[in-house]
Protein backbone atom coordinates (compact mmCIF):
# COMPACT_ATOMS: atom_id res chain seq x y z
CA UNK A 1 0.00 0.00 0.00
CA UNK A 2 1.34 3.44 -0.96
CA UNK A 3 0.90 5.62 2.12
CA UNK A 4 0.05 8.98 0.56
CA UNK A 5 -2.90 10.06 2.69
CA UNK A 6 -3.26 10.33 6.48
CA UNK A 7 -6.07 7.73 6.46
CA UNK A 8 -3.80 5.21 4.73
CA UNK A 9 -1.84 4.68 7.95
CA UNK A 10 -5.06 3.87 9.79
CA UNK A 11 -6.15 1.46 7.06
CA UNK A 12 -2.75 -0.22 7.20
CA UNK A 13 -3.12 -0.70 10.96
CA UNK A 14 -6.64 -2.02 10.42
CA UNK A 15 -5.36 -4.63 7.97
CA UNK A 16 -2.59 -5.52 10.43
CA UNK A 17 -5.19 -6.29 13.08
CA UNK A 18 -7.19 -8.39 10.64
CA UNK A 19 -4.03 -10.28 9.68
CA UNK A 20 -3.40 -11.05 13.36
CA UNK A 21 -6.98 -12.31 13.68
CA UNK A 22 -6.57 -14.54 10.64
CA UNK A 23 -3.47 -16.18 12.10
CA UNK A 24 -5.03 -16.61 15.54
CA UNK A 25 -8.31 -17.97 14.15
CA UNK A 26 -6.39 -20.59 12.19
CA UNK A 27 -4.39 -21.62 15.27
CA UNK A 28 -7.51 -21.72 17.44
CA UNK A 29 -9.37 -23.99 15.04
CA UNK A 30 -6.33 -26.23 14.53
CA UNK A 31 -5.87 -26.68 18.27
CA UNK A 32 -9.55 -27.46 18.83
CA UNK A 33 -9.60 -30.10 16.08
CA UNK A 34 -6.35 -31.64 17.34
CA UNK A 35 -7.80 -31.86 20.85
CA UNK A 36 -10.81 -33.80 19.58
CA UNK A 37 -8.87 -36.17 17.33
CA UNK A 38 -6.31 -36.86 20.09
CA UNK A 39 -9.02 -36.82 22.79
CA UNK A 40 -7.00 -34.36 24.86
CA UNK A 41 -8.62 -31.62 26.94
CA UNK A 42 -7.39 -28.28 25.60
CA UNK A 43 -10.53 -26.31 26.34
CA UNK A 44 -8.83 -23.69 28.52
CA UNK A 45 -6.20 -22.96 25.87
CA UNK A 46 -8.78 -22.73 23.12
CA UNK A 47 -11.06 -20.52 25.21
CA UNK A 48 -8.21 -18.10 25.88
CA UNK A 49 -7.50 -17.87 22.17
CA UNK A 50 -11.19 -17.40 21.43
CA UNK A 51 -11.38 -14.63 24.05
CA UNK A 52 -8.32 -12.98 22.47
CA UNK A 53 -10.10 -12.95 19.12
CA UNK A 54 -13.06 -11.26 20.79
CA UNK A 55 -10.73 -8.63 22.28
CA UNK A 56 -9.12 -8.07 18.88
CA UNK A 57 -12.57 -7.64 17.32
CA UNK A 58 -13.20 -4.82 19.80
CA UNK A 59 -9.87 -3.26 18.80
CA UNK A 60 -10.88 -3.33 15.15
CA UNK A 61 -14.24 -1.75 15.92
CA UNK A 62 -12.65 0.97 18.03
CA UNK A 63 -10.08 1.83 15.37
CA UNK A 64 -12.77 1.80 12.67
CA UNK A 65 -14.88 4.29 14.63
CA UNK A 66 -11.83 6.52 15.13
CA UNK A 67 -11.06 6.50 11.40
CA UNK A 68 -14.65 7.35 10.50
CA UNK A 69 -14.83 10.15 13.07
CA UNK A 70 -11.44 11.62 12.21
CA UNK A 71 -11.36 11.36 8.42
CA UNK A 72 -15.03 11.04 7.42
CA UNK A 73 -14.08 8.58 4.65
CA UNK A 74 -16.22 8.09 1.57
CA UNK A 75 -16.58 5.45 -1.16
CA UNK A 76 -14.01 2.62 -1.11
CA UNK A 77 -12.33 3.73 2.13
CA UNK A 78 -15.62 3.65 3.99
CA UNK A 79 -16.50 0.25 2.50
CA UNK A 80 -13.15 -1.12 3.65
CA UNK A 81 -13.62 0.20 7.17
CA UNK A 82 -17.16 -1.14 7.43
CA UNK A 83 -16.05 -4.51 6.04
CA UNK A 84 -13.20 -4.74 8.55
CA UNK A 85 -15.76 -4.54 11.34
CA UNK A 86 -17.79 -7.37 9.77
CA UNK A 87 -14.75 -9.52 9.01
CA UNK A 88 -13.40 -9.14 12.54
CA UNK A 89 -16.78 -10.37 13.80
CA UNK A 90 -16.59 -13.38 11.45
CA UNK A 91 -13.15 -14.35 12.76
CA UNK A 92 -14.30 -13.94 16.36
CA UNK A 93 -17.21 -16.30 15.59
CA UNK A 94 -14.78 -18.82 14.08
CA UNK A 95 -12.92 -18.69 17.39
CA UNK A 96 -16.15 -19.22 19.30
CA UNK A 97 -17.10 -22.25 17.22
CA UNK A 98 -13.58 -23.61 17.71
CA UNK A 99 -14.12 -23.35 21.47
CA UNK A 100 -17.45 -25.17 21.07
CA UNK A 101 -15.65 -27.97 19.24
CA UNK A 102 -13.00 -28.33 21.95
CA UNK A 103 -15.74 -28.64 24.59
CA UNK A 104 -16.96 -31.82 22.87
CA UNK A 105 -13.88 -33.75 24.08
CA UNK A 106 -15.76 -34.40 27.34
CA UNK A 107 -18.56 -36.18 25.38
CA UNK A 108 -16.30 -38.65 23.58
CA UNK A 109 -16.64 -42.22 24.95
CA UNK A 110 -13.59 -43.91 26.47
CA UNK A 111 -13.52 -46.34 23.57
CA UNK A 112 -13.16 -43.45 21.13
CA UNK A 113 -15.04 -42.67 17.91
CA UNK A 114 -14.49 -42.93 14.18
CA UNK A 115 -13.74 -39.30 13.37
CA UNK A 116 -12.91 -39.87 9.70
CA UNK A 117 -15.60 -37.44 8.56
CA UNK A 118 -14.46 -34.85 11.09
CA UNK A 119 -10.86 -35.16 9.94
CA UNK A 120 -11.84 -34.76 6.28
CA UNK A 121 -14.19 -31.81 6.75
CA UNK A 122 -11.90 -30.00 9.19
CA UNK A 123 -9.09 -30.05 6.63
CA UNK A 124 -11.32 -28.42 4.03
CA UNK A 125 -12.63 -25.81 6.46
CA UNK A 126 -9.16 -24.97 7.80
CA UNK A 127 -8.04 -24.30 4.24
CA UNK A 128 -11.13 -22.13 3.67
CA UNK A 129 -10.36 -20.02 6.75
CA UNK A 130 -6.83 -19.40 5.49
CA UNK A 131 -7.91 -18.78 1.89
CA UNK A 132 -10.68 -16.37 2.88
CA UNK A 133 -8.30 -14.40 5.06
CA UNK A 134 -5.58 -14.20 2.42
CA UNK A 135 -8.11 -13.28 -0.27
CA UNK A 136 -9.42 -10.47 1.91
CA UNK A 137 -5.97 -9.03 2.64
CA UNK A 138 -4.77 -9.30 -0.97
CA UNK A 139 -8.13 -8.09 -2.32
CA UNK A 140 -8.28 -11.16 -4.58
CA UNK A 141 -11.82 -11.63 -5.86
CA UNK A 142 -10.90 -14.82 -7.71
CA UNK A 143 -9.75 -16.50 -4.49
CA UNK A 144 -12.86 -15.25 -2.73
CA UNK A 145 -15.01 -16.93 -5.37
CA UNK A 146 -13.08 -20.18 -4.88
CA UNK A 147 -13.96 -20.03 -1.18
CA UNK A 148 -17.65 -19.76 -2.07
CA UNK A 149 -17.39 -22.76 -4.40
CA UNK A 150 -15.76 -24.83 -1.66
CA UNK A 151 -18.68 -23.99 0.61
CA UNK A 152 -20.94 -25.94 -1.76
CA UNK A 153 -18.62 -28.91 -1.20
CA UNK A 154 -18.89 -28.44 2.56
CA UNK A 155 -22.68 -28.26 2.45
CA UNK A 156 -22.88 -31.47 0.42
CA UNK A 157 -20.42 -33.27 2.70
CA UNK A 158 -22.30 -32.12 5.80
CA UNK A 159 -25.70 -33.17 4.44
CA UNK A 160 -24.50 -36.61 3.35
CA UNK A 161 -22.79 -37.38 6.65
CA UNK A 162 -25.71 -36.22 8.78
CA UNK A 163 -28.00 -38.48 6.75
CA UNK A 164 -25.57 -41.34 7.32
CA UNK A 165 -25.54 -40.74 11.08
CA UNK A 166 -29.35 -40.73 11.15
CA UNK A 167 -29.50 -43.96 9.17
CA UNK A 168 -27.00 -45.64 11.49
CA UNK A 169 -29.12 -44.77 14.50
CA UNK A 170 -28.54 -47.14 17.40
CA UNK A 171 -25.65 -48.86 15.62
CA UNK A 172 -23.34 -45.98 16.64
CA UNK A 173 -22.58 -45.11 20.25
CA UNK A 174 -24.82 -42.20 21.24
CA UNK A 175 -21.86 -40.21 22.54
CA UNK A 176 -20.05 -40.66 19.23
CA UNK A 177 -23.11 -39.85 17.17
CA UNK A 178 -23.73 -36.59 19.03
CA UNK A 179 -20.05 -35.64 19.05
CA UNK A 180 -19.63 -36.15 15.31
CA UNK A 181 -22.91 -34.41 14.45
CA UNK A 182 -22.09 -31.36 16.58
CA UNK A 183 -18.54 -31.00 15.28
CA UNK A 184 -19.69 -31.29 11.67
CA UNK A 185 -22.32 -28.63 12.35
CA UNK A 186 -19.79 -26.24 13.88
CA UNK A 187 -17.44 -26.78 10.95
CA UNK A 188 -20.27 -26.11 8.52
CA UNK A 189 -21.02 -22.83 10.32
CA UNK A 190 -17.35 -21.84 10.21
CA UNK A 191 -17.39 -22.43 6.44
CA UNK A 192 -20.38 -20.10 6.22
CA UNK A 193 -18.38 -17.36 7.92
CA UNK A 194 -15.56 -17.75 5.40
CA UNK A 195 -18.17 -17.01 2.72
CA UNK A 196 -19.27 -13.91 4.63
CA UNK A 197 -15.64 -12.79 4.57
CA UNK A 198 -15.57 -13.36 0.81
CA UNK A 199 -18.77 -11.32 0.52
CA UNK A 200 -17.14 -8.47 2.47
CA UNK A 201 -14.31 -8.42 -0.05
CA UNK A 202 -16.81 -8.23 -2.90
CA UNK A 203 -18.43 -5.28 -1.15
CA UNK A 204 -15.09 -3.45 -0.86
CA UNK A 205 -14.20 -3.95 -4.53
CA UNK A 206 -17.57 -3.63 -6.23
CA UNK A 207 -19.83 -1.97 -3.69
CA UNK A 208 -22.10 -5.01 -3.80
CA UNK A 209 -22.28 -8.23 -1.80
CA UNK A 210 -22.81 -11.58 -3.49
Amino acid sequence: MSLKRPIDYGLLKLNGLINDMINLAEKTLEKSIESVLARVDRIEDVRKMSDELLFMMDEVSELAVQLIARFQPVASDLREIKSAIQVSYDFSRIGRYAANISEIVAMIPESGCDFTSVRELSQIVLEMVEEAGRAYLSKDLKKAEEVRKRDDQVDKFYSENIKYLIQMGGRIDTGCLLSIALILRYLERIADHTCYIADSLSYIITGRKQ
